[in-house]
């Protein structure tokens, strides 16, 4: 069988990196309260994908598990640091 070069397109298409790279610099561009308030939004929008997830029960359980375990740390940090 032969090979097929590939086809030279009149057109050219931004490269996932130039993309990143775009989305980066106009973020950075915008005022603080903005970015804070785009994070915000962001977040809110991870919680309900995670609220309406199959997988909810194990997410809710990993958190657990993860929270309890920085409370651990902190609690030693503090009983080692502090007088």
């Amino acid at each position: 069988m032969r090979e097929m070069a590939p086809l030279k397109l009149p057109i050219r298409f931004p490269s996932e990196i130039d993309k990143i790279y775009e989305e980066a610099q106009a973020f950075r561009r915008l005022p603080p309260g903005e970015r804070v308030r785009m994070m915000f939004d962001l977040i809110a929008s991870g919680m309900r994908m995670l609220e309406t997830s199959p997988k909810r029960e194990t997410a809710r359980r990993l958190h657990e598990a993860q929270e309890a375990e920085w409370q651990r740390i902190q609690k030693e940090l503090f009983a080692r640091h502090v007088r």
